[in-house]
């Protein structure tokens, strides 16, 4: 399980209708109205947090909960470590309960939902080894397929967990079956995550990244003509003052980021939405503005804080907006929920299921 996108040391395509679209996505910054607006403090979404109230047998829980418009109407969710299995209304595991560390959840006509993982149950993009595994990113469709971000990241001690370099996955649409995962290999020079949060415009994808420092988490961007995603020699990388063919010059954008983050078109600019981590585990789920994708980032209001975080050993993490399925005039945020007692989680996995919160964006 993700026990640590927000900790320190060993410990965390399509705009929607809320989103009101002005911007260029070429713009170099200057000013905007969207760098003026002051949020109201967020609200719960219980309809929305009931979409998971799942009993089996399929998916049951797990976090990340990227989402993402399929052509043919459907919803996508894609979640990392998961539950497969069935449980009780009260939330106790029926045997046969399996951990798997990334799995899709296609969401159709009605709310129907489908879980697609590999056989046995396992990993729906396989694990590389006994010691190694994929945890899934944001994603975004390209053409006739599903681009995956995908981190790989390697096992250390019982609950341990190391990042070691960026992968990609490319899925078959509409069957959703893995027909390539890109995977460099060691010494591919990264020391950025990519893919914690993608936006797509006509002209450019722009695919952000988290570097992942013990003392802090910096934002980094990229860019990539639109249909070129999987070809990394295409991609541009965000400088100090302009881009740069060379993934060594990305410069850190912001800071206080999570690991999992998203940006969207907003008024005639753009938002961010993100976990806090300027403290260990604080319960701030921040909102950023600026008038181009690249920034400047600079005043982050907090518009809502977890009340789950704190109750016992629990404690929350990877919020990101819904663009793709939220309604006019607002943003659905959805943030994970989970726990340092590992046992407390295998008796009621439940508990490890998505949150949601709308942000009024009027």
């Amino acid at each position: 399980m993700h026990r640590s996108r927000l900790t320190v040391g060993t410990l965390a395509l399509a705009v929607g209708a809320g989103l009101l679209v002005g911007c260029t996505d070429e713009g170099e910054g200057g000013d905007c109205e969207a760098t003026d607006a002051r949020f109201s403090w967020a609200t719960p979404s219980p309809q929305d947090d009931a979409r998971f109230d799942l009993t089996g047998p399929g998916w049951v829980a797990g976090d990340s909960t990227y989402s993402v418009g399929l052509p043919d109407g459907r919803t996508l969710w894609l979640f990392s470590d998961s539950f497969i299995g069935e449980v009780s209304r009260n939330g106790t595991p029926a045997p046969g309960m399996a951990m798997v560390h990334n799995a899709l959840v296609a969401e159709g006509e009605g709310g129907r939902l489908s879980t697609r993982t590999g056989e046995g149950p396992e990993s729906f993009f396989p694990d590389p080894s006994e010691q190694s595994y994929y945890w899934v990113q944001d994603a975004a469709v390209q053409g006739d397929e599903l681009v995956v971000f995908l981190s790989l990241t390697r096992q250390e001690g019982e609950q341990g967990f190391v990042w070691e370099r960026n992968a990609m996955a490319r899925v078959s649409l509409p069957e959703l079956e893995v027909t390539e995962i890109i995977d460099p290999g060691p010494g591919a020079g990264d020391r950025v995550a990519w893919g914690a949060g993608v936006m797509s415009t006509p002209t450019h994808t722009y695919v952000y990244g988290v570097e992942d420092l013990e003392e802090a988490k910096h934002l980094h961007l990229a860019r990539v003509p639109a249909g070129n995603l999987t070809d990394r020699s295409r991609w541009q990388y965000r400088t100090a003052d302009g881009w740069s063919d060379d993934v060594t010059q990305s410069a850190r954008l912001t800071d206080g980021v999570a690991n999992e983050l998203s940006v969207s078109p907003y008024r005639d600019g753009y938002l961010m939405v993100s976990s806090d981590t300027s403290l260990p585990f604080s319960p701030k789920i921040n909102a950023w503005t600026a008038c181009s994708p690249q920034g400047p980032w600079e005043e982050r209001q907090t518009i809502y804080e977890t009340p789950e975080s704190g109750r016992g050993q629990h404690f929350t993490y990877n919020a990101h907006g819904h663009p793709e399925i939220s309604d006019d005039g607002e943003l659905l945020i959805s943030y994970n929920v989970n726990t340092f007692d590992f046992d407390e989680l295998t008796r009621d996995p439940t508990l490890y299921r998505p949150k949601f919160i709308t942000l009024d964006l009027e």
